[in-house]
């Protein structure tokens, strides 16, 4: 064997492959720099969003007002047990007796539901101090309908 081998024959890289390397981890860095907080921004909750489409999925199940009170509304159905909209564990539920919990809203602190007879005014208020309000169109039950304090 001769003391000189040739460059075909060593074992490694040149220092283009090195660069080409060090260049496209770069480029994937700055990609994933753009990308990771435009997926976190699509990820935050807009309460006031989600808070709207619970009510207008509560106006198309059919139901009807029951009892209105401060932080809790009782609805009906004509079909089924009674079920009730309220502030559970800082979740905003539909908690049935027998058909269990139905979880519309999480991250929610307090709910202020405001009777105006033919309509309620719902507020809620999530953690880090957003609010949300919408409004309530259903039928009632009965014609008295108790507000309590």
């Amino acid at each position: 064997m001769t003391a000189v081998q040739s460059k075909s024959s060593r074992n490694g890289f040149t220092m283009v492959e090195a660069i080409m390397a060090l260049v496209v981890a770069a480029m994937v860095f700055e990609a994933l720099m753009v990308i990771l907080p435009q997926s976190k921004k699509g990820q935050t909750q807009d309460v006031q969003t989600d808070f709207r489409a619970a009510l207008t999925q509560l106006g198309r199940q059919n139901y009807q007002l029951d009892q209105v009170q401060l932080h809790e509304i009782q609805l009906k159905k004509t079909i089924g047990d009674p079920v009730t909209l309220k502030i559970a564990k800082h979740d905003l539920v539909l908690d049935g007796t027998h058909h269990g919990r139905v979880l519309l809203l999480h991250g929610i602190d307090n709910l202020r539901i405001d009777n105006f007879g033919t309509y309620q005014l719902l507020t809620v208020f999530a953690r880090g101090h957003e609010k949300a309000s919408g409004t309530l169109f259903l039928p009632n039950t009965k014609q008295a309908i108790v507000e309590e304090g």
